[in-house]
């Protein structure tokens, strides 16, 4: 049967799935826009263009026009049964790779980073920390960002929701495989601002800018720095003190 007409949300879309030149092989997806749909590729872990994302989901969003819009509407609590390999044990497997992964931790019950080899290992075993705990971690109320102005969070019950920018914003600083020493940026996300590091030139991960700049561009507006002990509070504009009038 023949496809309907393309409508690209983002012309970036359109672009070719590009490796870029470096070595590494990780997994990725991008939108073709021939089959009109999102497919796997391998990534080599640096350069390649914007038509490149973690997961499958996220590519869906990007670049998939009727793709349900729910994920960023209010979420209602859910309380679903854990795949199986949630319950494993971080699993490095046994090749010499370096590769930033996550896992389920069921002594901590959050997903957590680790060192990944590259070969074998086992499933409890994510690209993204947002994939681990999508996958494993109990679900818990999101709100709607935009009802949200003027609001102040409790960290015990909104630790997912402080932030909502690109996921790889939320990834540590890695200086990638080679000998290179080149000054770049990272976004550092418990503090909220863009750090200086230095990028070997290649391999790495996504939170990797040449400039300040373009790193608080991508990354600091979908952080929310007012965090609150005492709950969600409205917060207030403070009045001014009226002189007492002695009667």
């Amino acid at each position: 049967a023949e496809l309907p007409p393309l409508k690209l949300v983002h012309s970036f879309c359109a672009m070719r799935a590009d490796d870029g030149p470096c070595k590494a092989i990780l997994k990725r997806f991008f939108f073709n826009i021939h089959t009109q749909q999102c497919e796997e590729f391998i990534y080599g872990g640096c350069e390649g263009n914007q038509n490149r994302f973690e997961t499958l989901e996220e590519c869906k969003q990007k670049c998939t026009r009727d793709y349900s819009k729910d994920m960023t509407e209010t979420k209602a609590t859910q309380r679903k049964e854990k795949p199986d390999f949630c319950f494993l044990e971080e699993d490095a497997g046994i090749c010499r790779g370096y590769i930033t992964r996550y896992f389920y931790n069921n002594q901590s019950k959050q997903c957590e980073r680790f060192k990944y080899g590259g070969c074998l290992g086992n499933l409890n075993n994510f690209e993204s920390l947002e994939e681990c705990k999508n996958t494993c971690e109990d679900t818990c109320i999101l709100l709607k960002i935009r009802h949200l102005k003027g609001y102040k969070f409790k960290d015990s019950l909104f630790t997912t929701s402080q932030y909502y920018g690109p996921s790889w914003c939320l990834t540590p600083a890695d200086r990638g495989l080679c000998q290179a020493n080149v000054t770049r940026f990272y976004y550092n996300s418990v503090i909220g601002k863009c750090r200086p590091f230095n990028y070997s030139g290649c391999g790495g991960n996504e939170n990797n800018f040449t400039s300040k700049k373009e790193c608080l561009r991508a990354c600091k507006k979908g952080f929310i720095q007012r965090i609150s002990k005492e709950g969600l509070i409205k917060t207030k504009r403070k009045r001014k003190k009226q002189p007492l009038k002695i009667v």
